[in-house]
């Protein structure tokens, strides 16, 4: 953006009175006579008159003797319909200001000087009726070129009488509530609704706790809530999955939260860096604002933070299933075998140590049309070779031999896999060196399941709900806390007190702030250009979004596409059910609580991906909310101490439809992941056992023994749904910045650009900059009209305040009583 320095108040600063705040004021002692305009034709101006006082009809104005019309002045204009709101229209949108300077009345008549003042005889009049009638909604179309003004660089004008011993944040006895008002509402109401909801989390996670211990007698090991049938142990455990991950999600949430007040510096913080040239992020959760900040309030986001990433993984891990499974009996056979031929049970080809009647019991079976299953050798294979096996109890491999004198060749100890007897080319090879030609397996009795519960990482997980939640309500205490968490709270403040350190910067940028290019004073032009929302998010935040997108994304379709040929038969296996083709064992031995934790770490990648996605959401409504400052009056949504018009609310900068959408999709996203990643269980009973008794909760889950299977198993189909959600939220953050901010300024006539948006993201500096307007007054000085009197109690706008011209700058502000459009193509401080 081009720059133009102004110092067109060069002449000003050398008279000998002290200047005004404002060189544009038409000051009367820095005007000579000769500089008048010649005498000429009087013209005649319509006006719309006052609704109130002795009358309400048009009249004919009068022009003073010596007003003539000349080329250059310049006519009277009007803004944009797309900018102008009528019932806010005011007065006059480029105000002149009194100055305290005189002229001698002896040289100079009073026409004269109520000329240079801008006055004319109707707005002479209509004062002297505003006397006797009192003001009301008089509308006037300025002129351009009548009522310029230009602000000189006065930058010691704020900073000699600022106190910043006190908070400039903190406020008086007009705009405090009752305590119980104070705590309920804004930042302190939204940490006490998710201090009391992580509370209540609490408080559930307690009574299990006590539940587990008073019935099991111990806090360590498991815990049986639930035993018997498989299909209904599957809905209970998918039930208190989903329960739990809508808890750990808004746990994430309310640490988030409360992460971002305690981020948000005050103004006392603010006013240090930027005097030190470094700037603060404002509105957003931010940790690069941890080295300007208080130590303790670091110190307690921090701790909140990896409190609630810790409880989102621990919580997953308390809930697992434990299905009980028989193992399958192998045995070698000739064709022979299914004719009911003779067969030897000698404990050398014996190994499985069947008794002679289970042996027949399956010779009946394969005699039978549909008692068995028939496969083929690579089907088998393939079925046999797991860690497990869910569906079978016992498989007949039939093999080419001739042998006459035993149709059994060969009995294996249960559960061999059948790699054991593969050839090079994947064939199956008996013990006597016949080739398996196909198989007949027979299905298994219905199995039983219990749903478990942890006591120790129950436990490990009330700890670290319990510092969560005192980390959320410790800064409750701090009732002299006042942050700037909103965008609100940070134009209230810089309205109330300016920066010094952006005076007459209004078009300033992050580009310019980083590159230390913050000048007060220095002119701006302003280039319009169609502001996208992908913009707003600065380079490293879009690189660390993307980054902690990939890194639960690409694993998940990694091993997706790996694990679907693993089981070609079925592709799509079901949530949270382990499969031997699906189920791999640890590298080494682990404990059933040691394996949940592996299987919930996930959890962890899922948190990080919540974190950025808020943040950079948060970054798109940033910006957003600042340009509608640009468009018409707003009014401030601050985070405490309302005053006047200011309202607050529980949301910080997120708006709460987009926050609870977010909450819900990743609530969503964490289960799925949970039922696509989780540890599967196996207790193995022997064959021809009876069936195993089913534990009582009381008496805890039967523990496993050396042969059991602990594995880490995975669901294709919850890997292929967790997929599909990461790609639609995606889609969901790029198609947020594809939209494109509403115009706010001019260009060639036509509406084009916002200078409010925020390209790179929040700034405090840029902020502040966009804060200093014509109002501005010393502190411990009233203004004179009652119109420019606390500007930050009411709806406000930003634009032109005060044109310029020739070479003056215009300036631009906030301001109550009306803005004009920034042109393209002028320049502004």
């Amino acid at each position: 953006m081009s720059r133009l320095r102004s110092d067109t108040h060069t002449s000003m600063m050398e008279s000998g009175r002290r200047p005004s705040l404002w060189a544009g004021s038409l000051r009367r002692d820095h005007i000579r006579l000769e500089d008048l305009p010649p005498d000429g034709i009087p013209e005649d101006q319509q006006y719309t008159s006052s609704k109130s006082g002795p009358s309400s009809q048009s009249r004919r104005s009068f022009a003073w003797p010596f007003h003539g019309r000349n080329a250059s002045e310049v006519p009277s204009t009007t803004r944009s319909s797309r900018f102008t709101f009528r019932t806010w229209q005011p007065r006059t949108f480029f105000r002149p200001h009194d100055d305290t300077a005189s002229i001698d009345r002896s040289i100079v008549p009073d026409y004269v000087v109520n000329f240079i003042r801008g006055e004319t005889p109707e707005t002479l009049a209509r004062k002297k009726e505003r006397k006797q009638w009192g003001q009301h909604g008089v509308e006037i179309t300025p002129r351009r070129g009548t009522f310029a003004s230009h602000p000189i660089e006065f930058i010691n004008h704020y900073s000699s009488s600022m106190d910043l011993s006190r908070d400039p944040n903190a406020y008086s006895s007009w705009s405090q509530r009752s305590g119980l008002r104070r705590h309920t509402t804004g930042w302190r109401g939204g940490v006490i609704f998710n201090t009391l909801l992580s509370f209540v989390i609490l408080v559930v996670g307690i009574i299990c706790l006590i539940l587990v211990i008073t019935k099991t007698r111990l806090l360590s090991g498991e815990s049986a809530i639930y035993s018997g049938d498989c299909t209904t142990a599957e809905h209970i455990n998918i039930g208190i999955h989903i329960v739990i991950s809508a808890f750990c999600v808004a746990i994430l949430s309310g640490a988030n939260y409360v992460f971002q007040v305690l981020s948000s510096p005050t103004r006392r913080e603010v006013s240090m860096a930027h005097g030190n040239k470094h700037w603060l992020d404002i509105g957003v959760p931010s940790i690069r604002n941890f080295m300007r900040i208080s130590g303790f309030r670091a110190s307690i986001a921090v701790v909140a933070l990896l409190s609630a990433v810790a409880t989102q993984v621990i919580y997953n891990a308390v809930i697992f299933t434990t299905r009980n499974v028989v193992n399958y009996d192998v045995l070698f056979v000739t064709q022979s075998f299914l004719d009911h031929a003779p067969f030897s049970n000698d404990t050398k080809i014996n190994e499985g140590d069947l008794s002679t009647l289970d042996i027949t019991s399956l010779q009946d079976a394969a005699s039978q049309a549909g008692a068995l299953s028939e496969m083929t050798s690579t089907a088998c294979l393939r079925e046999f070779s797991g860690l497990f096996q869910p569906s079978f109890d016992a498989v007949l491999l039939v093999t080419d031999s001739r042998s006459t004198t035993s149709s059994l060749i060969q009995t294996s100890k249960p559960g061999t896999l059948l790699t054991t007897f593969t050839s090079n080319n994947d064939d199956i090879i008996a013990p006597d060196g016949s080739l398996v030609q196909n198989c007949l397996a027979r299905p298994s009795a219905p199995q039983s399941c219990s749903v478990n519960l942890s006591g120790s990482i129950l436990g490990v997980a009330v700890l670290l709900n319990l510092a969560t939640v005192i980390s959320m309500a410790v800064i409750l205490a701090k009732s002299s806390f006042e942050p700037l968490a909103t965008l609100g709270d940070a134009i209230r403040s810089f309205l109330r007190y300016p920066d010094p350190t952006t005076a007459n910067s209004c078009l300033l940028t992050k580009s310019d702030v980083k590159q230390g290019r913050w000048t007060p004073g220095e002119a701006r032009f302003f280039v319009p250009a169609n502001h996208y929302w992908f913009r707003t998010p600065s380079i490293p935040r879009w690189v660390l979004t993307v980054v902690a997108w990939i890194l639960i994304g690409a694993p998940t379709a990694v091993a997706l596409a790996l694990l679907i040929g693993r089981n070609p038969d079925n592709p799509l296996t079901q949530f949270g059910i382990p499969l031997p083709q699906l189920s791999f064992l640890a590298l080494a031995p682990l404990e059933t609580a040691q394996t949940a934790l592996v299987a919930a770490l996930p959890q962890l990648l899922l948190a990080i991906l919540y974190f950025a996605t808020n943040s950079h959401l948060t970054t798109y409504f940033l910006s957003h909310e600042l340009s509608q400052f640009a468009l018409g009056p707003q009014i401030l949504r601050v985070s405490s101490n309302p005053a006047g018009d200011q309202y607050t609310s529980l949301f910080l900068t997120l708006p709460r439809p987009v926050s609870w959408a977010l909450l819900a999709w990743f609530s969503t996203m964490s289960f799925v992941l949970s039922q696509a990643v989780f540890p599967g269980v196996i207790t193995l009973s022997p064959p021809h056992s009876p069936p195993p008794t089913i534990p009582s909760p009381a008496s805890g889950p039967k523990p496993l023994s050396p042969d059991d299977i602990v594995a880490i198993s995975f669901s294709t189909q919850a890997l292929m749904t967790l997929l599909a959600l990461l790609f639609l939220l995606a889609v969901a953050i790029l198609g947020f910045g594809t939209r494109r901010t509403a115009a706010a300024s001019l260009a060639s006539g036509e509406a084009k650009g916002n200078p409010l948006v925020l390209p790179g993201g929040s700034c405090s500096a840029v902020i502040s900059s966009k804060c200093h307007n014509h109002n501005v007054v010393p502190p411990g000085q009233r203004p004179q009209d009652d119109d420019e009197r606390d500007l930050w109690l009411r709806p406000v706008a930003w634009g032109v305040v005060e044109e310029g011209t020739g070479m003056r700058p215009g300036r631009c502000g906030f301001s109550a009583n009306g803005v004009g459009c920034v042109d393209a193509g002028r320049n502004y401080v």
